[in-house]
């Protein structure tokens, strides 16, 4: 790695670094193809995804018309653009992190396993995933002693005023709500000579996501997913009855625990729409994640229950065809112009065998209306369409064990601990009944035996010397002959 003037990471969701350079100034490739200076290999970059321009006064960044865009504090990249020093730009689903060559060598030994933070509160135990305005890491709690998870401002965005409202922003949202399919979120801690952070709910599986690349063919069957997508939406009517619009759904964000229960996570630019604010606080923001987005979110309209409709159209969508309704091209133009394939037409282009009822594959496609009118109106609306009828959706079925990695109880010990515990302290096997009964059980029962052998013994004696067995009971006492 060469010793140049500004340096540059790329990472993936999980905090996976995919490139790490110490750059001089000039200008620099950034995409899938080989040939760019900043090379790596995801399905979402484009060959030639942005360019990257370091001046000594200013980095810039500029997107090359790809398919999957490149976002700075979540907008998207329509012209160049500066890039701050310790500031964050997601290029397609990776993040680029530009910052001196050694600030970031300083931050980056705050971020392992074994740091406590929230004045001794908190322990560091995994990174679970890492995003533009975030890193979400397992904890355990000493004063409660439990799991919890952790979202905290990565380093380089410890300073970043917008990334801060954010994670505030989710904590506020987010508390409004309280349902069984929604994660809870606890607390914001916010201390001094610490990265900000909010503390919430761990969830002991993996995302939808990740669980539907496990699945046969790499996609949900509807039996499989009907439960799931029944939860799905009442986590939105719920949310949605509260005035919050989640305007960033995606497997990504659902997770499923060991139950098979779905947690909808990640507000973090959740909109409220107060009755009383004609307005939308956040009109002209087309945050979100391109290929779930509607329409309107895209050309950053007043947030409606609607986009979140048409994102959990969109995901339903992926987890039964394997893609997004558009996943290549330009997406702003075909969200906003074409139709999409239907399910049915999507899954004869893949070859795919995987039976959709026709009623869920119309109700999906109503999602996806260009119109907002043309969707179904609420989350209840649409869970009546894919679940017509008056019985109960079946329940989603568990993951198999192999689908989600083995990971530690939110309220137990570390397994290998438990397992340790069992081992030391389990009562040896039993193997009969003596070994197990008390002293004076065990004397009843060796007096009952004496007692049955005497008599028995008494019998063989009356039959041998009086071929009978009762004579001896009949002339002599009981077992005068002994």
């Amino acid at each position: 790695m060469s010793t140049g003037t500004t340096r540059v990471i790329i990472q993936r969701q999980n905090g996976e670094v995919l490139a790490d350079h110490n750059l001089d100034h000039g200008t620099y490739g950034i995409g899938r193809d080989p040939g760019n200076a900043l090379s790596c290999d995801s399905q979402y970059l484009s060959r030639q995804h942005a360019t990257l321009t370091l001046t000594p006064d200013q980095c810039w960044i500029e997107d090359n018309q790809s398919t999957h865009g490149t976002f700075l504090n979540r907008a998207r990249l329509t012209e160049p653009a500066a890039v701050p020093r310790d500031q964050a730009v997601q290029i397609g689903d990776l993040f680029l992190t530009i910052t001196n060559p050694t600030t970031i060598d300083h931050a980056a030994r705050l971020y392992v396993p074994g740091d406590v933070i929230g004045n001794g509160r908190y322990t560091l135990k995994q990174e679970l995933g890492r995003g533009g305005g975030g890193v979400v890491w397992l904890a355990q709690d000493e004063h409660l002693q439990q799991a919890v998870a952790i979202k905290r401002l990565p380093p380089e965005l410890a300073n970043d005023t917008i990334a801060l409202g954010d994670l505030i922003g989710e904590v506020q949202k987010a508390r409004l709500l309280s349902h069984s399919n929604i994660i809870r979120i606890h607390d914001f801690v916010k201390l001094p000579d610490e990265l900000p952070f909010i503390t919430m709910e761990h969830v002991n599986g993996t995302d939808l996501g990740s669980l539907r690349n496990q699945q046969s063919n790499g996609c949900f069957t509807w039996s499989r997913l009907e439960g799931l997508a029944i939860q799905m939406c009442e986590a939105l009517q719920y949310a949605h009855e509260q005035k919050i619009i989640h305007r960033d759904l995606k497997p990504a964000n659902m997770m499923i625990t060991r139950e098979g229960n779905l947690k909808l996570a990640d507000f973090g630019i959740a909109a409220s729409v107060s009755d009383s604010n004609p307005k939308a606080e956040m009109e002209g923001d087309a945050s979100g994640t391109t290929v779930y987005m509607s329409p309107q979110q895209m050309r950053g309209l007043r947030p409606e229950p609607t986009d979140d409709i048409y994102a959990l159209g969109a995901t339903l969508y992926d987890l039964i065809t394997t893609r997004p309704p558009f996943y290549t091209g330009d997406i702003f133009q075909l969200v906003q112009e074409v139709p999409p394939p239907t399910i049915s037409q999507r899954m004869a282009d893949y070859n795919l065998e995987n039976h959709l009822p026709p009623h869920a594959e119309q109700a999906i496609m109503l999602c996806l209306a260009k119109n907002p009118e043309e969707r179904p109106a609420s989350a209840k609306d649409l869970a009546d369409l894919l679940h017509p009828g008056e019985a109960p959706p079946p329940p989603p079925p568990m993951p198999a064990p192999e689908e989600i990695e083995e990971m530690e109880s939110i309220l137990s010990e570390p397994l290998q601990h438990t397992r340790q515990f069992l081992e030391e302290n389990l009562p040896q096997p039993v193997t009969g009944w003596w070994r197990v009964a008390d002293t004076r059980k065990r004397g009843y029962a060796l007096f009952g035996i004496l007692c049955s052998s005497l008599i028995i013994l008494e019998l063989i004696y009356s039959k041998l010397e009086h071929d009978s067995f009762w004579q001896t009971l009949k002339v002599n006492r009981f077992f005068l002959p002994w």
